[in-house]
């Protein structure tokens, strides 16, 4: 005879700080491996050089993202001062790999790199500034995955999900470290927002997100938006009914896009603006023809199948179940996100759409896959005899 026992949700023993680290470790290394091998990580050097000495090919808006290409020069500093100070890498190391079949292209490319001075310290700083930003983001979405979900494990598990998402997401793609510290500042400001802390630590957090990138701006405005209630919304009467919050909040994200909107103008006076260049089509319109209606538009659903799976469709059928508050930041930020992107960039580039994805829908689905077991388990169940 078996016995259907309930689920001792509520100890939920959670994994031990050693074993997080080695997990969120090697979960690091995945993503970085693939970007190589699929994609266009050879290419990081030359762009950063590039962008470095002000002539990036993708000028606008490549050329005004200056805080993550900074932030690695910083740690090319120390590793220079460290690291290389006792083992001269480029001294040490030769690259000259033999074949009697001959190498392909790629091999090629990567072995001519190497012999380029200077390049082989970038490439071992670029693997670990990488490996950092997939550390931190792990780490800060441990913490803030809990706000919503008890049990550890299925956060961990998630976590795993989101070490393969990055891994799928690097469709035509170099290293791109401002995409993951543009995750990282969102996730910092979530957390400042949600766990109630001095909002006044949203300023430096601003101020690097405009120096990174311009998808930055609505950081601000999650701020505002978390601050609204919207409990007695109604649309046939939406300002009466929408609960505005108090003075501080408004001077406090007024104060903010000034930061925002000084930097993000600075750069370009200070770069010198040029149009944005055209990459496939036009921006606007003919663009989002593209991402819709075109070959390259089945490539990107296809390549967001393969980062995302079905996780935005689960999320819109169950959509009434949620916490009112990611509910809000659902549809404030997740149509937004999406609409920009697909209007500005070709959609198959995955890796764009992760910040609403992590931020929204990920913890949605722990969430609804935890209260879901939690119903299970109140559920009277018949025993079930085995034989």
């Amino acid at each position: 005879m078996f016995t259907r026992t309930t689920p001792m949700l509520h100890k939920s023993h959670k994994p031990a700080t050693w074993f997080l680290v080695l997990v969120f470790a090697i979960l690091s290394v995945y993503p970085i491996y693939r970007n190589f091998y699929y994609s266009n990580g050879l290419k990081t050097y030359e762009r950063h050089i590039a962008l470095l000495e002000g002539r990036s090919e993708f000028y606008n808006p490549w050329q005004y993202r200056i805080l993550s290409p900074y932030l690695v020069e910083g740690v090319m500093w120390i590793y220079n001062h460290t690291i290389d100070k006792v083992y001269p890498i480029e001294q040490k190391l030769q690259f000259n790999i033999e074949s009697t079949s001959g190498t392909n292209e790629e091999t090629a490319q990567f072995v001519e790199l190497m012999r380029t001075p200077g390049a082989m310290k970038y490439m071992v700083v670029f693997i670990l500034f990488r490996f950092m930003q997939h550390f931190l983001i792990f780490y800060l979405v441990w913490r803030l995955w809990q706000m919503y979900v008890h049990n550890r494990w299925l956060i961990l598990t998630g976590i795993c999900f989101l070490a393969l998402a990055f891994g799928n997401a690097v469709n035509a793609a170099d290293l791109s470290f401002n995409t993951y510290t543009d995750i990282s500042l969102y996730l910092i400001a979530a957390l400042i927002i949600l766990k109630k802390r001095n909002p006044l630590w949203l300023l430096p957090v601003t101020v690097m997100a405009a120096f990174n990138r311009e998808t930055g701006m609505l950081i601000p405005a999650l701020y505002f938006i978390t601050n609204t209630r919207f409990t007695d919304f109604k649309l046939s009467n939406p300002f009466k009914t929408i609960g505005f919050p108090k003075l501080p909040v408004w001077l406090l994200t007024a104060a903010l896009y000034v930061i925002f909107l000084s930097i993000f103008f600075a750069l370009r006076m200070h770069f010198g603006y040029r149009e944005q260049q055209t990459w496939k089509v036009e921006a606007g319109l003919p663009m989002l023809q593209l991402n819709l209606l075109s070959a390259v538009g089945m490539k990107a659903y296809l390549e967001l199948i393969g980062t995302f799976a079905v996780i935005p469709l689960i999320i819109l059928y169950t959509f009434k179940r949620y916490p009112h508050q990611l509910k809000v930041w659902f549809l404030f930020m997740v149509p937004l996100w999406f609409a920009v992107h697909f209007v500005s960039v070709v959609a198959y580039q995955t890796r764009l759409f992760m910040v609403p994805m992590i931020l929204i829908m990920m913890p949605m689905l722990l969430w609804l896959i935890e209260q879901s077991i939690r119903a299970e388990a109140l559920t009277p169940s018949p025993q079930t005899e085995i034989t």
